[in-house]
């Protein structure tokens, strides 16, 4: 095929080929043919990399960087020199006989640095560190330098994930929890809503295929209602909004899968209780006179004279937009069944900024690009301490991606963001570091508070310090921010290297007083009377001052004086180690299920206190570096983010029969409450299904009772067959596992 506007020939089959010219023909800075010339040398490069290779769907590799290039094009709005980026992102990681010398080379500098952002860590050989996470980092890292690689890298994530279905199971678990944790709060993060709605939902589709399709049925069965409703907002408005010589469009927004069956499982809500799962978006075109925001308000007014608002309900995020860049102002009103429903007003721009956040601004006025930079920067200052663990590094930047903030001020009345949920602490941390070392409380709102106080918007702060006062590792659950986790860690970390150090010394002076040995045998033994788990520990309690020089005497004579006597007992009489108290000799691999048959003796493996899974759960297995292996159900927060950081450490569990060990479950009821509820509760439970309760909790207000009980089960089918039971109770309207 030719091209008609370069006359270049297009290399490929005729499936390719078509693809290739539906990306140049959508590109509105492609019109020229030197910038259309530059695209197809960088598809023909692309082309000759990946020659010959297929995707697990079956289609001609090259299709996957083409059809990126069209996210990147069409989904995000890049310009050429991203859609190059796009087309080449794979050719350094698959073709081991290019590397990036070529495309700078080929393409310069700056082509050969996004690519360069955009490819995989492979060359670590130290075990402890993670590749996964290093590649993160290194991702993450390339932000403030240039934008576009993360952009380009969501396009390439969005893409895979469309394509999933031809990956084999397990790595659909890691890929779909590698995006819950990491990609799709990070699309969202930068304000690019589209796509972190599909993000989600396509994982919340793999990972969680049985609740999908559940929550999935329960939206269709209700998706007249809501059309109905959405009809009947928009005939109501229309005739108000033309006699206004307002020019506007009303769209319907969903809250993502995903994210509505979070929000139904905290807060133990059905379905139909969730008021803002379709927000109604009504975009106006602004009129150049006037303020984008007074014009918000305009409408609002219009909306409120003719429906209910609810009282309390208004947020202006046009005054105060998200960290992400979301503006509009926000009321919930009356529809005509009485039910509270979101409504969204925005302008055009912010409209297109809601959806794909900053990079869907052309940049071509001084201040835009000036508002652009301001936000790239931001996101830049989080990326503190980029020197420390990768794990850890991923861990802080997460902790940066809030939906929810607060603004504050100080005692100047300088606006201070934090996210919700923020102490003192983290307000002193944010104005210096210095200060939160040394914070020992605040007035907030002229009231004396201690340091650990949680901060509400409007609040005014005055932070109290003093010298004398240090961190100590309680701190650590007095904050919630990246800026003070990572300080805090940072100051115990250097805390624990001096008391290590001078702990080693006095570890020695002891010892050459006594004259005994410091060989590696008697560390390990002084370790262990010491309860310490390795020597770096019993260090640090020494150096600390928990471990005196005469504890310390009195240990190393102890470990000398019973190592003649250790020697003399017979083998036989020895207790087995406990690292080879194996019962399972499977070998351990994340490509093949991992078998977890009943037995009271196994301790090769644990289930974990964050989910406590079930035998019958769907659930991960984790192989720590030590060797121990962690089950969690595959829905627990801990498991989408093992498999993010550590997949090659992560398998699918295979159960086997399991009907006499019992495990920990809890559920949930909620009924119309009348005499002797607990007692027929208690009836079926114990007497008729005999199940062992460790626990009950029943509240009752007026009428309606709620109730948690905590039992111990044998399986998940053990628990279908008392929940089924339970609910043929009179009265009872609902009765849930507690999951999580």
């Amino acid at each position: 095929m030719i091209d008609k506007i370069t006359n270049i020939k297009i290399e490929g089959e005729k499936q390719v080929q078509d693809a290739l010219i539906e990306v140049l023909d959508l590109c509105p800075r492609c019109r020229t043919k030197e910038q259309r010339t530059l695209i197809i040398n960088a598809y023909h490069f692309a082309y000759e990399a990946h020659k010959g290779l297929k995707r697990k769907t079956g289609e001609p590799f090259i299709m996957h960087p083409i059809e990126v290039a069209k996210i990147v094009l069409t989904e995000i709005r890049l310009g050429v020199t991203s859609v190059m980026c796009a087309l080449l992102h794979d050719v350094v990681e698959d073709n081991e006989e290019i590397s990036l010398e070529d495309v700078e080379n080929k393409f310069g500098k700056q082509v050969a640095s996004i690519i360069d952002g955009l490819t995989k860590i492979t060359n670590i050989y130290d075990d402890e560190q993670n590749v996964q996470a290093e590649t993160f980092r290194k991702m993450l890292m390339s932000i403030p330098q240039d934008i576009r690689v993360i952009l380009i890298k969501l396009a390439d994530r969005l893409h895979n994930m469309r394509t999933l279905d031809g990956m084999e199971e397990n790595r659909q678990i890691v890929k779909a929890g590698e995006t819950l944790y990491v990609y799709a709060p990070l699309a969202r993060r930068l304000g690019l809503n589209k796509i972190g709605r599909e993000l989600e939902d396509l994982s919340f589709k793999h990972h969680l295929p049985d609740d999908y399709k559940k929550l999935l049925q329960i939206i269709k069965s209700s998706e007249e209602k809501r059309e109905k409703n959405f009809n009947n907002f928009q005939d109501r408005m229309r005739p108000i909004l033309k006699r206004s010589g307002i020019k506007y469009e009303i769209i319907g927004i969903r809250k993502s899968l995903y994210a509505t069956w979070i929000k139904m499982r905290e807060r133990q809500i059905p379905f139909d209780e969730i008021h803002n799962f379709q927000t109604m978006r009504l975009i106006f075109d602004p009129k150049i006179r006037d303020s984008e925001r007074m014009q918000c308000y305009r409408i609002f007014a219009l909306i409120t004279e003719e429906f209910t608002a609810k009282k309390g309900s208004l947020q202006d995020l046009v005054k105060n937009p998200k960290a992400n860049g979301f503006e509009a102002l926000i009321v919930d009103i009356m529809d005509y069944e009485g039910n509270w429903k979101e409504v969204q007003i925005l302008s055009r721009r912010m409209a297109d900024i809601a959806e794909r956040g900053y990079s869907s601004e052309k940049g071509d006025k001084e201040e835009k690009l000036s508002e652009r930079e301001k936000w790239i920067q931001s996101i830049g200052d989080q990326l503190i301490n980029p020197e420390s663990n990768a794990l850890d590094f991923l861990d802080n930047f997460k902790l940066n991606i809030y939906t929810s903030e607060i603004y504050v001020f100080t005692p100047l009345g300088k606006i201070v963001k934090l996210p919700k949920g923020s102490t003192v602490l983290d307000f002193a941390f944010h104005i210096h570091t210095q200060l939160g070392f040394h914070c020992i409380g605040a007035k907030v709102n002229k009231k004396l508070v201690n340091r650990s106080h949680v901060l509400n918007s409007a609040d005014q702060i005055e932070v109290l310090d003093s010298v004398s006062t240090l961190p100590d590792k309680s701190w650590m659950n007095q904050v919630v921010s990246a800026r003070a986790k990572t300080s805090l860690k940072n100051s115990l970390k250097k805390q624990i290297k001096d008391n290590v150090q001078q702990g080693e010394i006095i570890l020695k002076e002891v010892q050459s007083t006594l004259d005994f040995e410091t060989d590696q045998a008697s560390i390990n033994k002084l370790v262990k009377y010491f309860h310490s788990k390795d020597k770096r520990e019993l260090y640090n309690k020494i150096g600390k001052g928990l471990i005196g020089t005469e504890e310390l005497t009195k240990g190393f004579r102890t470990v000398n004086s019973t190592s003649l006597f250790e020697n003399l007992i017979p083998s036989i009489f020895k207790s087995k180690s406990s690292d080879n108290n194996h019962s399972i000799n499977q070998e351990f691999s994340h490509k093949k299920p991992f078998l977890i048959e009943e037995s009271v003796e196994d301790t090769s493996y644990s289930f974990s206190e964050c989910c406590h899974p079930i035998p019958g759960d769907k659930s991960i297995a984790y192989k720590n570096p030590n060797g121990y292996i962690t089950i969690h159900q595959i829905s627990c927060p801990n498991a989408i983010k093992l498999n993010a950081e550590h997949g090659k450490s992560v398998a699918k569990v295979q159960w086997g029969s399991h009907l006499l060990t019992q495990h920990l479950s809890s559920i949930h009821l909620k009924g119309i409450d009348r005499k002797k509820i607990v007692h027929e509760l208690t009836e079926v439970i114990s007497t008729q299904m005999n199940v062992n309760m460790k626990s009950i909790h029943i509240d009752s207000s007026n009428g309606i009772y709620n109730g948690n009980i905590t039992i111990y089960v044998s399986s998940l089918n053990a628990l279908n067959s008392l929940i089924s039971k339970l609910k043929k109770i009179s009265g009872i309207k609902t009765v849930e596992r507690i999951k999580n």
